[in-house]
């Protein structure tokens, strides 16, 4: 023992460890049945440890599970900047700790036990409550009828030189920021982060056990290996588990600084009126405490919107009725929302469910399927009253936009496992080839299938939600579960933005379209009636003959018609019918009549490539090519009165 200081007791809450003001050590933390254990200290000079100071815990010191204890009379305290608890012979880092030390290079193999955790000063680091200037930042917290989610890798998002980020800036959260105006312009409000906090990405790491010559030898699983015997996978999504607490370093400009530099992250976004959603992943044993005070952290220090929680044992009724949780998002596979509200309806919707069931929906019935009409409608009506609905068309699991209508099989020999992870359940149509083609006719009909899934996703009532890069395109070559590829795979590739322009710019205006009018995203579900006696239900729905629509196992023909007169607080009260033609040939719609004085027009036709038939007018009946949707809006007739006369005339010579 090093010194004389003295051990006391501490009461077992928060869990954590930090120098309090009194620069006395205070410790905090979970321990199993072990023989020995307590806490290594570390004294650092750049990346060398000089000096190490550990510390046993007496049995005494322990309530139920947890561990803890203040340390009085540590010599030089200050100077030691890092830490590890040691149990037994194995050492680890803190699970509640607040930055990690070790994991600053993605892709590193780093051992456990040269993870370290960050020691806090409490006199200093309250630090980075004290030394950052959160100004008047504030939650948007933005309806989930107005919103527009935008799910994205951090790494990934920027990392390819071909962003256009700075080089020092790509792959991190700084990359975002620099993306803003592109996120803007797109209309997206709300940014949904695959995991961003600290973790060992390294997915077989190993043990270094000695070096003989020049050889350095390793362990894995208990057998003996030279370095060049190690093939190591890294998990580039991030699903794993990892230290909940910190920021992920590895997607920091400057990893030091990691706390300052999430927080103006988040800060921009903010001032841009953009959400921030973290996503966590916890494994089936995780304990529910720490889940929840993670959870907690994230909410109080680094001010995020809110949450998608991922994992099958998450303790989510516990999650929804923590009070500091009333007003932020959280998002899950299933809510039992009759159980969390006891009947009532929430004067506001916090809580979203991913709705799966809207990309099969969607999807089968894009690719001409039997017996899809009427679960696609059920699916683009599906609204909540108490909580909201997520759509999406591509998560990060499965094909990108681009390579569902390119592939029909997955192409994942570069993932190592002979093509055998991954779904094979992908619903697509390779429009005709597999893979890449210069095939003129097939490739306009592949951006002609992107841009009719995409008109049913910014149509249905959820909130829509994008991968980065499938609004111009992006692929992944046919790799269908690229967790492990951080290269040109996994990363957004942003040549193709020049070359499939014309999505880009379609999303663009069917984005706008939905946010110009809120009867297509309402707050409360369509009641499919006529219960304010205009003439018209709030939505309806339509075949070949208009008001008699097909849902028979054989059809792929749709039509919905919006009524804008259900819009109070609208000037203009337009009519806007969007029909789908998902069949293999060309077929015919009658359009619903409007209201006399107004006439259609056409606003937005995925098969026409080149516009030539927007603005037609007030047409009898809609020839709608074969796999194509058209969206009309009502505008006023000027030759009003003039068809009126002629009518009259026409009835009186009769």
């Amino acid at each position: 023992m090093r010194g004389k200081f003295e051990i006391c007791n501490e009461k077992p809450y928060p869990l954590g460890c930090y120098i309090d003001y009194d620069k006395s050590l205070v410790v905090r933390t979970i321990f199993g049945d072990n023989k020995k254990c307590g806490i290594t200290l570390y004294k650092s000079e750049g990346s060398k440890i000089v000096d190490i100071l550990s510390i046993s815990f007496p049995k005494s010191f322990k309530r139920g599970a947890i561990y803890s204890a203040r340390i009085r009379g540590i010599e030089n305290i200050d100077e030691y900047d890092s830490y590890n608890y040691f149990a037994d012979d194995s050492y680890f880092c803190d699970s509640y700790a607040k930055h990690v030390i070790g994991l600053e290079k993605f892709g590193t193999d780093v051992p456990d036990n040269e993870i370290r955790a960050k020691l806090d000063n409490k006199s200093l680091h309250s630090h980075s409550e004290v030394c950052f200037d959160w100004g008047s930042d504030a939650n948007p917290h933005i309806p989930y009828e107005n919103s527009f989610v935008y799910l994205l890798n951090v790494r990934g998002f920027t990392k390819s030189a071909s962003s256009g980020v700075t080089s020092s800036k790509r792959g991190t959260f700084g990359g975002i920021i620099e993306k803003i105006p592109y996120l803007k312009e797109l209309g997206v409000t709300t940014i949904e982060l695959m995991p961003a906090y600290e973790m060992n990405e390294v997915e077989n790491p190993v043990k270094k056990v000695k070096a003989i010559g020049n050889k350095v030898i390793y362990s894995k699983d208990g057998s003996l290996l030279n370095e060049n015997e190690i093939t190591r996978k890294v998990n580039f999504w991030g699903y794993k588990k990892g230290y909940y607490f910190a920021p992920r370093t590895a997607f920091c400009e400057n990893p030091c600084d990691a706390e300052n530099e999430f927080k103006s992250f988040v800060k921009t976004l903010h001032e841009n009126g953009l959400e921030v959603i973290m996503q966590f992943f916890f494994e089936e044993n995780e304990n529910e405490s720490l889940i929840i005070d993670a959870l907690r952290f994230w909410r109080c220090t680094y001010h995020v919107d809110g949450f998608h929680l991922k994992g099958s044992r998450v303790p989510i009724r516990q999650i929804v009725k923590e009070p500091l949780f009333t007003d932020a998002k959280i998002w899950y596979d299933w809510f039992d929302t009759g159980d969390i509200y006891g009947g009532k309806t929430p004067d506001e919707r916090v809580l979203a469910i991913y709705n799966h069931s809207f990309m099969y929906a969607s999807r089968r019935f894009l690719k001409s399927d039997d017996n899809t009409a009427n679960d696609f409608l059920k699916a683009m009506i599906n609204n909540g009253c108490d909580n909201g609905v997520i759509n999406y068309i591509c998560d990060y699991e499965g094909f990108r936009l681009a390579d569902l209508v390119t592939y029909e099989h997955k192409h994942n020999e570069e993932n190592g496992e002979n093509n055998k992870d991954g779904t094979d359940n992908n619903l697509s149509w390779n429009c005709g080839i597999e893979g890449r083609t210069r095939k003129h006719n097939i490739l306009e009909l592949r951006k002609k299938q992107m841009k009719n899934i995409l008109t049913m996703l910014f149509m249905a009532q959820g909130t829509p939600m994008l991968f980065s890069g499938d609004e111009f395109g992006n692929s992944q070559s046919g790799n269908n579960n690229p967790y492990c590829q951080d290269n040109e795979i996994g990363w957004v590739d942003w040549r193709a933005l020049d070359k499939n322009r014309d999505v880009f710019e379609y999303v663009k205006s069917i984005v706008n379209l939905r946010f110009a009018h809120s009867f297509l995203h309402n707050h409360k579900p369509y009641k499919l009636m006529d219960y304010i006696s205009c003439g018209y239900p709030d939505l309806s729905c339509h075949g070949k003959e208009a008001w008699r629509p097909d849902l028979s196992g054989y059809s792929h023909i749709l039509g919905m018609l919006y009524c804008g007169l259900y819009d109070k607080k609208a000037a203009d009260k337009p009519f806007i019918y969007a029909c789908y033609n998902m069949h293999w040939a060309k077929n015919e719609f009658a359009l619903p009549k409007l209201p006399d004085g107004l006439r259609w027009s056409l606003l937005m036709d995925t098969g026409d490539l080149n516009g030539k038939t927007l603005g037609v007018q007030d047409p009898e009946f809609n020839v709608l090519d074969e796999r194509s949707a058209r969206i009309y809006i009502s505008e006023i007739d000027p030759d009003y009165k003039k068809k009126k006369e002629t009518k009259r005339k026409k009835n009186g010579k009769n």
